[in-house]
């Protein structure tokens, strides 16, 4: 169950992919991430597989207060700012969503969608 949570939206970064792929970041928020996150720490995870992990109470409470979009296709996937399609990274009982991908050709964008944090792990 999803005991707070906080959905800051803030632009992490605007440029290169190439630069993107080397760096790691530490966003500031009310609700304590901890160690910094490198990029493959939620590259390789899809918000859709988020589902699986927290159940699909918490997922839609995920979806709600993040104010997520479905993009109605076949893969029914999820975007948050920008437009952008949705990742994860869990640290404990600690969620973390970013928006991630191609704004316009050769340049890319991550936000941080969110914190939620769940009481059990």
């Amino acid at each position: 169950m999803i005991t707070k949570y906080i959905t800051p939206k803030l632009l992490m970064f605007d440029g290169a992919e190439s630069e993107v792929l080397t760096r790691s970041f530490d966003p500031v928020t009310a609700i304590a991430i901890g160690a910094r996150i490198e990029f493959n720490d939620f590259a390789n995870n899809s918000f859709e597989d988020l589902r699986a992990v927290v159940g699909n109470e918490d997922f839609g409470n995920i979806v709600k207060t993040g104010g997520f979009t479905i993009d109605g296709g076949f893969l029914n996937l999820y975007h948050g700012s920008s437009n952008l399609r949705l990742y994860y990274c869990k640290r404990g009982n600690t969620i973390i969503v970013f928006a991630y991908g191609e704004f316009q050709p050769t340049r890319y964008m991550l936000y941080l969608e969110g914190v939620w944090v769940s009481s059990a792990q």
